[in-house]
């Protein structure tokens, strides 16, 4: 599980700041884990809330940047490239200054610190601290390709010190040569999931499963089975005389490249196609659609419920930015509850995402959030994001406080503000070329 990630100059975010997945209240009706050898309990969920470019989204891809750079730096980052990195560039100092990214986490029942500093050719820094026994350790730290380890650390070192590349990371290189704990630890990163709302989502590869279809019919949206098709897509001769017509319709109705002429649309015709089937008032009692018929939501929720299903089997991370983009509130709520109830939730998973539903914050809908599990998202002066907790207010009772309708009326900050003025000269006539 996560403890907390920071994050320092990446994208919208400039100076140092953190989410923290740590309870600060007790929660007796949520799965939280208790940090081994520890005091603190972690919660199973955590939104991100604030007006459009606030730097939510940007939080979630700090944390992907990141995870990317340890699975990938050692063997995808080529030795000539620059570093992918995205500072801070709205101002000429953050340009040029170095991105730092930090990870607390518990994997294997052991708690681990590890980070690392870069720019845009070199990793600065890179360190990994853990406490299996309550008191932290050592096992590496590096400062630019001089690099030093403590005595916990065991097993071959010095050949994959020779390995490491300025831009690539030692912890990447490890994983990569199969050192027995570093790989261990590296896997963590790679377990993540990630989504993100409004993405296109493309036609299942197979059958949904029994799992994939109970959480369909979970949703009531009409869905009782899946079934696969050979047959074209939506397309009569009758309404089509020649090729032509028959590609731009295609195109038209489902959103894929142009089908040039007859043989190509015969083509497509060999592909199977996944189907789901809707309850219909026919002989069968029941109707397969096309994909590309079904609703933006359906699409949606089938990814997101699937994904959201295997991160609670195995107990590992599913990141989302815009829930609730395409999901009814009530759904979304459902989603949070699957990580929220023990029952559903027993292995650990946790959901961090970003979103504007703010029924989230509310007492109307069956699993909200509480007040240490809501985090808040505005840009300050200098266009520099800042992510902050809720617990900032304290006064805010959970569970009695209006929070939905306080954040709406801009009390915590994170909503946008809209100037007014401006609206006038939209009705003004547009000022011509000779004027």
């Amino acid at each position: 599980m996560l403890l907390r990630f920071r994050v320092t100059n990446f994208a919208s975010i400039r100076d140092e700041q953190e989410l923290s997945m740590v309870a600060l209240d007790d929660h007796p009706d949520l799965a939280v884990t208790r940090v081994p050898l520890g005091k603190e309990h972690v919660l199973p969920v955590a939104g991100v809330f604030g007006a459009n470019a606030s730097g939510k989204s940007n939080l979630i891809k700090a944390m992907n940047f990141a995870r990317t750079a340890v699975i990938e730096s050692h063997q995808r980052w080529l030795p000539e490239d620059p570093i992918p990195r995205w500072p801070f560039r709205l101002d000429a100092e953050s340009r040029t200054a170095p991105s730092e990214f930090v990870f607390e986490f518990i994997h294997d029942g052991v708690r681990y610190e590890y980070g690392f500093s870069l720019n845009d050719t070199v990793i600065l820094e890179e360190w990994l601290f853990s406490w299996p026994k309550g008191r932290r350790l050592t096992l590496f730290e590096r400062t630019a390709l001089d690099i030093t380890f403590g005595p916990s650390l065991t097993g071959h070192k010095a050949a994959i010190v020779d390995l490491v590349r300025e831009n690539s990371l030692f912890l990447s290189a490890a994983a990569a040569n199969n050192h027995p704990l570093l790989r261990s630890v590296a896997a963590w990163f790679g377990r993540w999931q990630q989504m993100a709302s409004g993405a296109r989502h493309p036609e299942p590869s197979e059958l949904v499963d029994e799992q994939g279809l109970n959480l369909l019919r979970y949703a009531d949206i009409g869905v009782i089975g899946s079934t696969s098709s050979r047959r074209p897509p939506p397309i009569t001769e009758r309404s089509h005389t020649n090729a032509t017509a028959i590609s731009r319709h295609y195109t038209e109705m489902t959103g894929l490249p142009s089908v040039d002429n007859r043989d190509n649309l015969r083509l497509h015709e060999d592909r199977l196609h996944i189907e789901l089937l809707h309850q219909a008032q026919t002989a069968r009692g029941r109707e397969p659609l096309p994909w590309e018929w079904e609703s933006s939501g359906t699409q949606s929720w089938l990814h997101v419920s699937r994904r959201a299903a295997g991160c609670l089997h195995d107990g590992t991370i599913l990141t989302i930015d815009d829930l609730g983009g395409e999901l009814h509130p009530l759904l979304s709520a459902q989603l949070v509850g699957l990580f929220q109830d023990r029952d559903t939730n027993p292995h650990g998973a946790q959901l961090i995402f970003t979103g504007h539903d703010v029924n989230l914050l509310g007492r109307h809908v069956e699993h909200r959030l509480h007040r240490d599990q809501i985090w808040l998202a505005e840009k300050a002066q200098g266009g520099a994001s800042r992510i902050y907790p809720l617990t900032e207010y304290g006064r805010v009772r959970d569970g009695v406080d209006d929070v939905e309708g306080r954040y709406l009326q801009g009390r915590y900050g994170a909503v946008p503000f809209f100037d007014k003025s401006l609206l006038a000269d939209l009705m003004e006539e547009p000022a011509t070329d000779g004027a």
